[in-house]
């Protein structure tokens, strides 16, 4: 990793300028789904700039520190303290990760930061995720163009419960394309996750399939899952859990995945509803096709 820049100072203006259970066969009640995040609605604000650029990585060591206004080129932001805000901050081929310390460094939030690929870098089947590792709120940001998206962990390393919400995710494949098992978000020895409203794409081609836009799978330590409101598209399945939680609001991209819609293990599944619908080029809901029962036994 380059050396970079370290903040250990608090306050947003200076920092930005140096710096109910069912039986699953039953329905659940679902959440608004009328209107889905896109690229447009997520993501640093139309017309936003930075105040500063940075192209080394930026250490935030202050608890409490307060990230605004910055952008990263070919660098990553990396949170070595608590309670640490992330916000209108773009991220051009980098990353932002709280996992290396023990215990992690919980309660970090990222609000309305994009992350995209900078112009002169292409992506890598062994790419991190843009995201991670735990005990993060999520909320309006924008991946798109990565081979990676939001990654949900360190449970064993004290991180703790991770809510993504009104977020947009376009998992792309990578250059070249190697053994690739591109996720939108994927868990591995993670806490209690909860999705609400939130587009997850996994972009794909012949030559080259990633993994799920959704996976939280069996056997790999993760703990529970609440959905509230979700479009996948995409993948062998689209999506797969494996442990247990509340699903409402799962709407499938009809015909969009290469095997089945769902991959779950539905008996430890609470509560279930879902649809597979048809949606625009805006990710917005153009008609629905069919209920979705849950009615696999995987999610491994």
């Amino acid at each position: 990793m380059a050396r970079g820049v370290c903040i250990a100072v608090a306050g947003a203006a200076v920092v930005a300028t140096i710096l109910g259970a069912l039986a699953v066969g039953q329905e659940a009640a679902a959440p608004d789904t009328a209107s889905f995040p896109q690229p447009s609605t997520t993501g640093v604000p139309p017309g936003w700039k930075p105040t500063v650029t940075y192209t080394t990585a930026l250490h935030v060591t202050r608890r409490g520190a307060v990230v605004e206004d910055v952008r990263l080129i070919n660098a990553d932001l990396v949170i070595d303290a608590d309670n640490v805000t992330v916000r209108r901050v773009e991220i051009q081929s980098g990353r932002i990760y709280n996992e290396g310390a023990f215990p992690c460094h919980n309660g970090l939030l990222i609000e309305d930061v994009t992350f995209t690929r900078a112009a002169d870098r292409t992506t890598s089947a062994t790419d991190k995720p843009a995201i991670g590792i735990g005990g993060y709120t999520a909320r309006r940001v924008k991946i798109d163009g990565l081979a990676e998206g939001f990654r949900v962990g360190g449970r064993s390393n004290g991180c703790g419960p991770v809510t993504i919400e009104d977020s947009f995710a376009r998992i792309t494949p990578p250059e070249p394309c190697d053994d690739w098992h591109g996720d939108g978000i994927q868990a591995y020895d993670g806490a209690e996750l909860r999705v609400r409203n939130v587009t997850l794409e996994l972009v794909e081609t012949k030559s080259c399939a990633g993994n799920a836009p959704f996976f939280y799978p069996h056997s790999q330590g993760d703990q529970s899952v609440t959905i509230e409101g979700l479009l996948v598209k995409a993948g062998g399945f689209p999506f797969r859990l494996g442990m247990p939680g509340t699903v409402r609001g799962l709407r499938i991209v009809a015909g969009s995945w290469g095997y089945r819609p769902i991959d779950v293990r539905c008996s430890v599944i609470r509560a279930w509803e879902a649809k597979v619908v048809k949606a625009d080029s805006n990710y917005q809901i153009a008609g629905e096709v069919r209920p979705q029962p849950c009615n696999s036994e995987g999610g491994n």
